[in-house]
């Protein structure tokens, strides 16, 4: 069941084209007092294309405490083994969340933030597909166990990975709610179990390392991607705790040192870092052959480009067998993404929060490349500081060019999108937009949904004839209340704006637009989504209509 804490807002309509009042004689939708609730307070920054580079770095003593004094010349950036300038420099601590208070009387849905102070979020990814039943019992018995006794400062949201990714419970700090969902979540375990020991113990005797299917390595590529898409949306680090008994995944090539020295990037190492000189190489394949290159490759690209940090925890716990091949691809999750990893250790618990804990405080760095060859390849990433720090941060990057379009980027955008109104996807919060839904009537049979988009998160480009121009869709996905999509509309439109009318709008008014939706009588549970197809980012929230 997916689970969302919600808050309602009031729906201001103010450009012409909109009616904000139901038609007279019609009845005015009455709803539940719940809507889905982004987590962060939006900035009014218009967005842009760029080829800026942000690295988060965890920054500890030989305590492992972290280090909350240092300045921008305490670090050296390299890329490629050459000097970078740092252009943004800010220093992230966990402090405990501010919740939004709602609007009194609000009548609407938005994606508005609930939240704000907000400088990391959490998502534990629970892993009920790699692994065996043992590991996936004992792992959720050990999330039930910290959730039961832990107090959330940060926004934290729960997912569970089978057959495909589900959202359990969306972001909140109210760790009772996910315990509570955790609770009801039932693995789905193998047909048939040897004995009860097998299924309960986590000391159980297995193989080192099962082999990774081509469906399995599908399914979590699959996951991972859209857990990228999802959380791009959201500014600052986003801390994947990844609880599984088997990683199939490495998400960068293989960094070889000249030096053998120890790289600073890894979670468990305080050395200095090695130098520059590398060389490269991938291979992520299946035993049935499959190659996984350029999947991997686009699925990294996008959690780094999200800020996303991998803490890798083992479900299995302390066993008989040391699974070397799953440990190391645990250490490379962490090291490759600034994460941390556990492993060989019987309180997953004690993984989680400290997973929860250290990406809560950090540091931001910001440069923007000296190398303007965007050709595509790896770029390895190192950061210097000074002498008795430990350092973690991600390695590295994919020189995409940021401003190409390639043949499949429509389609992409409109899988994506696609996705992104599914009922078992988060909120998606890169576009801010509140919305009322209105229930058909004598003079409009059909649902109407009215978007008031936020224009500070629409990327508006300046073009030749001077106007402000902006590309968007929005869309309504209508859900039956066991959850089949019954049907789905997408409005695509326009916007050339003069420069008075544009700057009118940046002051204060909304950016306007109109989905119908024909419905047969009945309940429904309603995904809407705005998308920007210039910057390609998304806008998600629910709600609900009763057709009579």
């Amino acid at each position: 069941m997916r689970w969302r804490t919600h808050v309602l807002f009031v729906v201001v309509l103010l450009l012409a084209g909109i009616d904000s009042h139901p038609s007279e004689g019609s009845d005015q939708q009455s709803s539940p007092p719940q809507t889905q609730s982004p987590v962060y307070q939006s900035s009014t920054v218009l967005r842009a294309t760029t080829r800026l580079v942000v690295v988060d770095v965890v920054a500890t003593d030989n305590k492992g405490e972290p280090v909350p004094d240092l300045k921008a010349n305490d670090f050296t950036v390299l890329e490629d083994g050459k000097t970078q300038k740092i252009s943004g420099f800010s220093f992230q601590q966990g402090t405990p969340v501010t919740q939004v208070s709602a609007s009194a009387g609000a009548v609407g849905f938005s994606n508005a933030p609930q939240y704000k102070n907000v400088n990391s979020l959490n998502v534990i990814l629970f892993d009920a597909l790699n692994g065996d039943f043992a590991g996936h019992a004992y792992g959720r018995d050990e999330l039930i166990k910290f959730l039961d006794k832990q107090t959330l400062t940060q926004p934290t949201a729960l997912f569970a990975l089978e057959e495909k990714l589900t959202l359990l419970h969306d972001f909140t700090t109210d760790a009772k709610e996910l315990k509570a969902v955790i609770q009801e979540f039932k693995p789905r375990g193998p047909v048939h179990v040897d004995n009860v020991y097998a299924a309960a113990s986590p000391f159980s005797a297995r193989k080192p390392d099962t082999n990774t299917t081509v469906r399995s390595m599908d399914i979590t590529v699959a996951a991972l991607a859209s857990l990228a898409q999802a959380l791009g949306g959201y500014p600052g680090r986003k801390n994947l705790i990844w609880v599984s008994e088997g990683f199939p995944i490495t998400l960068f090539p293989e960094i070889i040192y000249d030096d053998p020295g120890p790289f600073t990037g890894r979670g468990q190492s305080g050395a200095s870092p090695a130098p520059p000189t590398m060389a490269m190489s991938s291979s992520f394949t299946t035993g049935a052959g499959k190659d996984f290159d350029k999947e991997v490759e686009k699925v990294a690209n996008a959690l780094m480009n999200a800020q996303v940090a991998v803490y890798p925890v083992d479900a299995s716990g302390l066993q008989k067998d040391n699974h070397l091949n799953s440990i190391n691809t645990m250490r490379s999750l962490a090291d490759r993404t600034g994460g941390k990893a556990f492993y060989n250790r019987n309180d997953i618990e004690v993984g989680v929060r400290t997973s929860i804990d250290d990406g809560s405080t950090y540091y931001t760095l910001e440069y923007y490349p000296e190398n303007k060859t965007w050709d595509g390849k790896f770029r390895v990433i190192q950061i210097k500081g000074r002498p008795g720090l430990n350092l973690r941060y991600r390695q590295g990057y994919y020189a995409l060019d940021p401003g190409m379009q390639d043949k499949e980027a429509e389609k992409t955008l409109a899988r994506n999108f696609s996705n992104a109104l599914s009922l078992d996807a988060p909120s998606a919060t890169a576009v801010i937009f509140r919305a009322g839904v209105t229930p058909p009537s004598a003079k409009a049979p059909q649902v109407t949904v009215n978007f008031s988009i936020d224009p500070h998160t629409l990327a508006f480009q300046r073009k030749e004839d001077g106007l402000e121009h902006a590309t968007l869709s929005c869309a309504v996905a209508a859900y039956s209340e066991k959850g089949s999509l019954v049907k789905q509309e997408v409005t695509n439109m326009s916007a050339a704006m003069k420069a008075d009318e544009f700057e009118k709008m940046m002051k204060g008014q909304q950016f306007p637009c109109k989905r119908t939706i024909d419905l047969k009588p009945g309940s429904y549970n309603l995904t809407l989504g705005v998308v920007d197809r210039s910057s390609r980012l998304m806008g998600t929230t629910t709600a609900w209509v009763k057709v009579p």
